[in-house]
């Protein structure tokens, strides 16, 4: 089941079964679980991104997102966990071991949850899970490059989800170039506009880095 067929799945689930988004959404993943799991699937994402799912629909959760701006997220499956720093990467916390809340979203290629990424409440740092993302929202990138519109670069992906995904966030500053190279605007927050310059110093052709509007900085 690729991205796409996700949310048609969530959508036929909502409209012709009568479940609400949120409900529809959570269906939809257990039957993508299923199916990967049918098929033998090894991976260790989908398992992952299902529990991080349940999480942010615990009773106890759902205020916090509310207060956090994160209610009426429009966008893919994404969730809590909480989660320990393994060197570059992460990995969800033991029982007892220290670990940080963090928010978890999935990085999609092709159609496909290739990886997972974690923000920290606090500390706001952002890592991925197998080490494979370096951007989180290629399909934006893609979207920009292919129409030449402005692309929307959030600060972290908390930032993100507020603006219903509707951009993307760079995990890996050493790795990111390659993959927004071809996008000719990108917009931004003031704080992220030297890295972004510096980032994109060796792209072809060279983005232009501009502020993002009033609204736009609003959810970013």
């Amino acid at each position: 089941m690729t991205c796409a067929d996700f949310d048609e799945r969530a959508a036929i689930l909502e409209y012709d079964g009568g479940l609400s988004r949120a409900d529809a959404e959570a269906q939809a993943l257990r039957e993508f679980l299923d199916l990967k799991l049918a098929a033998g699937y090894p991976g260790i994402i989908p398992g992952e991104l299902i529990k991080a799912d349940q999480w942010r629909r615990h009773p106890d959760i759902a205020p916090v997102a509310a207060d956090l701006g994160l209610a009426n997220v429009h966008g893919p499956a994404w969730g809590f966990g909480h989660v320990a720093a393994d060197g570059e990467t992460y990995r969800p916390a033991l029982d007892g071991e220290t670990a940080h809340a963090a928010f978890v979203v999935p990085a999609v290629e092709d159609g496909g949850v290739v990886d997972l990424v974690a923000c920290t409440v606090s500390p706001r740092r952002m890592r991925s899970r197998l080490g494979v993302a370096a951007v989180v929202g290629l399909e934006e990138i893609e979207r920009a490059r292919e129409t030449e519109a402005p692309l929307l670069v959030f600060d972290d992906t908390l930032r993100w989800l507020r603006g219903n995904t509707l951009g993307a966030v760079v995990v890996d500053w050493d790795r990111a170039a390659g993959d927004i190279e071809g996008v000719k605007v990108i917009m931004c927050s003031a704080s992220l506009a030297t890295r972004l310059r510096d980032a994109t110093r060796r792209c072809w052709p060279r983005p232009t880095i501009a502020f993002a509007p009033e609204k736009m900085r609003h959810a970013a």
